[in-house]
């Protein structure tokens, strides 16, 4: 079946028509059939109507049973994490089994209306490697607006080596003392005593 042209196709045949443009002289002018052009002048001349009739395309199964597809899709609707088969349990109470559609034609029914969940996306995931040695991997570490006993708010970073899970330094905002040793920005004021960190295997000496 040939795709329905667009609207704005259909708005320039009507134009046309109303303009006293022949059937035939739209068709050669628009490079598009005759029966076409004939079939949306005569749906608006009796309907008023240029948009295509989508009703018409339905599936006859959907025709003939059109309360067990309503009733179907707002089961659905209703509860997105039903399956087809629940649904399909449900409708039994209602309507006489040997009436009813397939699971596979409720699911399809489901895609069509635009009720029917995703699909989860089941795709491994990449692999994330782990530091296993001391300074291979470094991991920062957001905390935010966390509430204090005092009332105030106060955010953190945490910079951590994931081979030995130490904490390598941490940085509080709003910037201000966290105690009498310790500075916001994670520097102890006994940090001179310790060497600076090197590269993973370095030799140390205390």
């Amino acid at each position: 079946m040939p795709a329905a042209l667009s609207l704005s196709q259909r708005q320039a045949i009507v134009q046309s028509r109303e303009g006293g443009e022949s059937l035939s002289s739209i068709a050669r002018r628009l490079h598009v059939s005759y029966d076409a052009v004939s079939r949306i002048d005569k749906r608006y001349r009796e309907t008023g109507k240029i948009a295509p009739a989508y009703e018409r395309c339905c599936q006859p199964g959907i025709r003939k049973a059109s309360e067990i597809y309503e009733q179907a899709i707002n089961l659905k609707a209703s509860h997105p994490s039903w399956g087809a088969g629940l649904i399909w349990t449900e409708l039994a109470d209602s309507f006489d089994e040997d009436g009813l559609p397939s699971v596979r034609t409720l699911q399809r029914w489901f895609k069509q209306a635009g009720v029917q969940k995703p699909a989860i996306d089941r795709s491994p995931r990449p692999f994330v490697k782990r530091g296993k040695t001391a300074h291979e991997v470094w991991a920062l570490d957001a905390k935010e607006e966390l509430l204090l006993r005092d009332g105030s708010y106060v955010s953190w970073l945490t910079v951590t080596d994931e081979g030995s899970g130490a904490i390598l330094d941490a940085v509080l905002f709003p910037p201000q003392t966290l105690d009498d040793g310790r500075s916001a920005s994670g520097q102890s004021q006994f940090s001179s005593h310790y060497a600076t960190l090197g590269t993973p295997g370095a030799a140390s000496h205390g």
